[in-house]
C-alpha cells in the first residue's frame, strides 16, 4: 500500500470511530443503554482495526516522510480531532458509569433500610422479619 493509501485508511478509520463515538455518546447522554451493545461491538471493531493502522504507521515512520507538507498537516489535524472526540467520550461514558453506580448504591442502600427495620409480631412481641417488597417512587431525568 502506498503512503497515500495508508494515511487515507487511518484517517477513514479516524472519522468513523469519531462518529462512532458521538452517537454513543448521544445513546449514554439520553440513557438509552438498549442500543449500546450493537454500538460498542462496532466501536470495538474499529478501535482494533485503528490501533493496527496506527501500529503499521509507527513501524514505518518513512510512509510519513514520503507525504507532502499538506498532507501530514492534514493528518496531524484529523489525529488532533480524534484525540478531542475520544476525551469527550470518555467524559461521558465515566459521567454514564457514575450515574449508574449512584443509582444502584441508592437502591441497595434503600433495600437494605427496608429489611433490616423491626417489626412486631402479632402479639406485640419482636419478630424476626423477611425482606418485603415495597413500593418506593422514583424519577429520572433521562438525559445525562
Amino acid at each position: 500500500m502506498d503512503p497515500l493509501e495508508q494515511i487515507t485508511v487511518l484517517m477513514t478509520l479516524m472519522r468513523r470511530l469519531g462518529q462512532v463515538m458521538d452517537h454513543e455518546s448521544l445513546m449514554l447522554q439520553s440513557l438509552r443503554l438498549d442500543a449500546l451493545p450493537d454500538i460498542q461491538e462496532e466501536k470495538s471493531a474499529l478501535a482494533e482495526a485503528y490501533e493496527i493502522e496506527l501500529g503499521r504507521l509507527r513501524c514505518s515512520p518513512q510512509v510519513l516522510g514520503a507525504l507532502e507538507v499538506g498532507i501530514r498537516d492534514r493528518l496531524h489535524e484529523a489525529m488532533r480531532e480524534f484525540q478531542e472526540k475520544v476525551t469527550a467520550n470518555l467524559n461521558v461514558l465515566l459521567a454514564t458509569q457514575t450515574v449508574v453506580e449512584r443509582v444502584l448504591r441508592n437502591i441497595g442502600q434503600s433495600l437494605s433500610r427496608t429489611a433490616a427495620g423491626p417489626s412486631y409480631g402479632t402479639r406485640g412481641e419482636a419478630a424476626a422479619s423477611e425482606p418485603r417488597g415495597q413500593v418506593i417512587s422514583v424519577a429520572f431525568d433521562r438525559k445525562l
